[in-house]
């Protein structure tokens, strides 16, 4: 089975993306015991409730308050793309958008994120799928990446990709998942990009320059890029990692 460039993430083959969207579109039948046991299992990877203690990525409600989207997404449409178990869509759909699409490559987190949104009676649709893929065609006002272009390079240290000249096939391929997030993006909309730099030597923090990035962005076809900065996360991964935030305007 295909892996990310990181090797952190199996990618799903045809026929499982085939076989889990069935599961997930199908789960809407399931006795509401079943669905609610099911929902029962702490999430993989999202820590869903304001209280808990953020012992994965950190507190998703830290993380949604950093990102500053705006108060009302009424009357817009919203992709998420590797939304897991669906924090942040739910959060969309509450927030007034008309439309809200979520893709994993996890069937397991999907199919979880499909029965919390049931359990909360909003219409969010999920769906199996591997950015970027042409299943995914439209254009939608808001677009989310949150930590999930550094699993397409081969060396998740960003910093290094955008200042080594050794890196040029790794600075390639984040060049072409910026563009497929532009191809994405509606005119008039805005992506919301989360690229957390790891690093190696603790001295390397010192020396990023977090607006490198930015150009990037711009350089892909959007109009202005702008660095919100980083975000309370995991407190074990603080001393070497940064997870920062950037919002791409079309």
């Amino acid at each position: 089975m295909a892996t990310t460039r990181s090797g952190e993430y199996r990618l799903p083959g045809p026929f499982r993306r085939l076989a889990g969207n069935l599961v997930i579109a199908g789960s809407k039948w399931m006795p509401a015991f079943v669905r609610r046991s099911y929902l029962r299992r702490s999430p993989a990877y999202q820590e869903i409730n304001a209280d808990d203690a953020g012992a994965g990525q950190g507190k998703s409600i830290n993380k949604w308050e950093a990102l500053h989207l705006p108060a009302s997404l009424s009357g817009k449409s919203v992709l998420d793309i590797g939304c897991a178990e669906g924090f942040f869509c739910q959060m969309c759909a509450k927030s007034g958008a008309r439309r809200v699409v979520g893709i994993d490559g996890a069937p397991g987190r999907l199919l979880r994120a499909r029965l919390a949104a049931l359990e909360a009676g909003l219409d969010i649709e999920f769906r199996i799928e591997v950015f970027p893929s042409p299943q995914v065609r439209e254009k939608f006002d808001c677009v989310l990446c949150l930590s999930v272009l550094h699993h397409f390079l081969a060396n998740k240290d960003l910093w290094k990709t955008l200042k080594g000249p050794d890196m040029a096939g790794n600075l390639a391929v984040l060049k072409k998942g910026l563009e497929a997030l532009r191809a994405l993006t509606a005119p008039g909309g805005f992506c919301v990009i989360e690229m957390p730099y790891e690093y190696d030597d603790p001295a390397e923090r010192q020396e990023v320059n977090f607006e490198r990035f930015s150009q990037e962005v711009t350089s892909a076809g959007f109009a202005r890029t702008r660095c919100l900065g980083g975000w309370e996360h995991a407190a074990k991964d603080q001393g070497n990692k940064d997870r920062i935030i950037y919002v791409a305007e079309a």
